[in-house]
């Protein structure tokens, strides 16, 4: 028997998993004397790809610092072979569904907290204000959403009518994952749940040409509320001090996108 046929055989008996402990020497032993330490070093290699994968999974759509993977390692629970933060970090790329973004806790926090990193709100020439970012972002990383209340397209072209020209560009029209004609009414300089926070995405400018993220609709429920919004994803690696701009007029269809209505 090999180490690969010993090492098949233990799994039989002890499968690697994410709390497990590695078996002792008296159960490596019974399986192969000759090979005990080496299926400790597989046994344990196994389990910290595993638990690799698992951390890599809860930080699927948006890069964590290295102190967010920290903490979220520590409160696993694991006491020793366990990831090192600062190799997360290095390994880590968008992964997952597009579909299945809105899943993950961690997108979640930050589209409930709005504390969005690696954004600055600045003023761009011939444009007023606009969002430039400070750190490098992946293609396919969520950059950010587009906050606001959450109302009838029908509302939101009440509300068009009676406030400035300059603010009707933070109404965004959409349609929702069932098809239904929405707005999110970001016209107020701080918005009601957030009332000491302004909030980044409604400052993203539009560009048919240089756009370098796309919207997408979500639809969520958190704590068994129902949740819907849009939310903005890299189209393509964004530099540091790349201003973010999308394409406000391209019509999307289905589950995949939006379909304006202005």
């Amino acid at each position: 028997m090999d180490v690969q046929a010993a090492f098949d055989k233990l799994l039989e008996t002890h499968p690697v998993t994410l709390d497990g402990d590695v078996p002792d020497k008296t159960e490596r032993q019974k399986v192969s004397p000759d090979y005990q330490r080496q299926l400790y070093e597989r046994w344990l290699k196994a389990q910290m790809k595993l638990r690799v994968r698992h951390v890599l999974a809860y930080f699927c759509r948006r890069l964590p610092t290295e102190k967010q993977v920290g903490i979220w390692i520590v409160k696993q629970g694991w006491t020793s072979n366990f990831p090192n933060a600062a190799n997360i970090i290095k390994e880590w790329k968008p992964s997952g569904s597009v579909d299945m973004v809105m899943d993950s806790k961690h997108i979640q926090t930050f589209t409930s907290s709005q504390k969005w990193r690696g954004l600055l709100v600045a003023d761009v020439e011939g444009k007023g204000k606009g969002v430039i970012a400070t750190r490098r972002f992946q293609s396919g990383e969520v950059v950010c959403d587009y906050h606001g209340r959450v109302i009838t397209a029908k509302e939101g072209h009440h509300i068009q009518k009676n406030i400035s020209e300059e603010e009707t560009v933070y109404m965004f029209f959409y349609r929702n994952q069932k098809g239904q004609p929405m707005c999110i009414d970001a016209h107020s300089a701080l918005c009601e749940c957030h009332p000491k926070k302004q909030t980044v995405g409604k400052f993203i400018n539009y560009s048919k040409a240089a756009a370098n993220l796309r919207p997408k609709s979500y639809n969520v429920t958190i704590d068994g509320e129902e949740n819907e919004g849009i939310i903005f994803l890299a189209t393509r690696n964004i530099e540091v001090n790349e201003e973010l701009l999308f394409n406000y007029e391209k019509s999307f269809c289905g589950d995949a996108g939006l379909a304006w209505l202005s």
